[in-house]
């Protein structure tokens, strides 16, 4: 009895936590974890935490919660890949503890706690809990705000309130008014759909706002002492709202359903189960606002958020992954709900084996010398899927074989993927040669040539030169030059050979392409970046 509950209640959230764990101490990203990263570590060597610098220039485009996490992390532990990466890692299970905690009070403990397997294990989230950026610390901030908010309501707890307070300050420490802007249309839409106009004017709110006035007081402060009101204006208007307006300089113009594709590979293995969920539950949102015993929190926060996130003009896959954990709720509710539940069990069962099975094959030919071993444990999970499916009860019988899936989805990317991908960044290999050969600032810098993971694996800021000529008064007998290849030939044009040089193959790994991944044109993709020595 003891062991079936282990089984049930706390095995998958150890697989989660397993996979998110092998992919902790993989190389940092460029390009945005990578300068994320070294702001942290910057902000950890100079002792300022109030006022966000990189590279000794101010920054103001991201608020300073995910700084100053990874520099306490990096202090406590000292500097790496996963003490840069824990205090995200951490932060998702409160995620997924939130959202089996809003789902547990939305409609039942079971709902709740697959709602958590589903968001936890969701290939969006395996990714940016190796990625890390400041969406994973915004993803858990919002749900944990939401649960908080929707606990409140319904018990008048002031706990839940000064939660709700915590909750949103996170979220807006992490990545600025979206932070707010999300749990105010999720209940918000809720109380006004439902009509329940006695709840918008509760004094409560305002102490709410003071407590989270009163959070914002640190940041706020730095923003003022750097930039005056201009940073202000920038973080709670230009930075977000700017992006819906056309204020805000940052812009791609991408399509209105740019989002759409996205969460179609974002969600496996469990797209097609929450495309069904959510198709159902807007079908009959009409008949859910004339009864008092439905909810429209979700729908609220998922329609709405997705509408104002699809209007802005500049856009990136993450951004949409802030009403998975709403999704992921939807989706554990609807599995709970199958009419037709014979189809659906399997249809989800092939298509989970379908992506264990055509993950296996891809990561044996894009990346043949990373052994078989993990390629063939994701067949041997796909075989598990299928035992599990034909042993199991009615509602496990999809989300076992689903969550199999998906863990053995998250190994694959964690333990033979990223592993043979990420050494194609040549600006961390060549930072952490820098530290190995405990090279000075006298002794090695960079030509136009680098980024912010040579600086974090370098565990300082690097020296960069613009042009030939300063490069060219800088290098004494014994200097190291970093350059690509356009760089290396303008030095030799000006009669700078090296001694010798040592290449690095280079790819931005954050633009994947078809290109790189077949190893027959890799070649034709890679970039040449060079070690001269002088």
């Amino acid at each position: 009895m003891h062991l079936n509950s282990f089984l049930n209640k706390w095995l998958p959230y150890l697989a989660i936590l397993l996979v998110y764990a092998s992919g902790a101490n993989l190389d940092i990203m460029e390009v945005d974890a990578a300068q994320y990263a070294s702001i942290s570590l910057e902000m950890l060597k100079s002792g300022e935490y109030l006022q966000v610098l990189d590279r000794n220039v101010d920054y103001l485009d991201k608020p300073p919660l995910l700084f100053w996490l990874s520099a306490l992390s990096m202090k406590l532990f000292g500097i790496g890949n996963w003490q840069y990466k824990l205090p995200s890692i951490l932060f998702s299970f409160i995620g997924i503890l939130s959202t089996y905690k809003l789902g547990k009070r939305l409609y039942s403990e079971e709902i709740g706690r697959h709602a958590s397997w589903i968001i936890g294990s969701s290939l969006a989230m395996v990714m940016i809990n190796n990625d890390i950026k400041t969406d994973t610390i915004l993803v858990s901030a919002i749900v944990f705000s939401i649960w908080m908010m929707v606990s409140y309501l319904e018990t008048k707890q002031w706990s839940y309130l000064l939660g709700s307070a915590v909750g949103i300050a996170a979220a807006m420490l992490t990545k600025g008014p979206i932070g707010l802007m999300m749990p105010v249309l999720a209940v918000g839409g809720h109380v006004v759909f439902k009509r329940q106009w006695k709840l918008l004017f509760d004094w409560r709110w305002g102490v709410l706002l003071l407590l989270l006035g009163i959070l914002l007081i640190p940041m706020c402060i730095g923003l003022y002492q750097q930039y005056g009101t201009e940073g202000l204006k920038f973080y709670f208007w230009t930075q977000s709202f700017g992006r819906i307006t056309g204020e805000n300089e940052w812009r791609n113009d991408t399509s209105p359903l740019f989002f759409t594709h996205i969460f179609l590979w974002s969600f496996l293995p469990w797209t097609l189960l929450s495309i069904a969920g959510l198709f159902i539950e807007l079908k009959n949102a009409r008949k859910g606002i004339s009864e008092k015993n439905t909810e429209l929190y979700l729908i609220s926060g998922i329609v709405l958020v997705w509408a104002a996130l699809s209007l802005s003009k500049f856009k990136l896959p993450h951004y949409i992954f802030v009403v998975y954990p709403l999704i992921a709720i939807l989706t554990a509710k609807h599995i709970h709900g199958l009419k037709r539940f014979m189809l659906w069990s399997r249809v989800q069962l092939v298509l989970t084996v379908l992506v264990s099975v055509t993950m296996a094959v891809l990561l044996l030919y894009c990346f043949p010398e990373g052994g078989w071993q993990i390629p063939m444990v994701l067949i041997v999970l796909a075989a598990a899927s299928v035992i599990c499916f034909f042993n199991a009860e009615r509602v496990k019988q999809v989300i076992v074989p689903s969550f199999i899936s998906a863990i053995a989805i998250g190994f694959g990317l964690n333990l033979h993927f990223y592993p043979q991908l990420l050494p194609y960044q040549a600006n961390a290999q060549v930072g952490k040669w820098v530290v190995e050969n405990e090279l000075t600032d006298s002794e090695f810098f960079g030509f136009s040539t680098g980024g912010r993971s040579l600086d974090f694996y370098a565990q300082r800021i690097i020296p960069w030169k613009q042009d030939a000529a300063s490069s060219i008064e800088s290098i004494k007998p014994e200097t190291v030059v970093y350059a690509n290849e356009a760089r290396y030939q303008e030095l030799l044009t000006f009669g700078m050979k090296p001694k010798r040089d040592s290449v690095l193959q280079n790819f931005e790994v954050q633009n994947l392409n078809l290109k790189f991944l077949n190893p027959n044109t890799r070649e034709q993709a890679l970039k040449k970046n060079y070690l001269l020595f002088y």
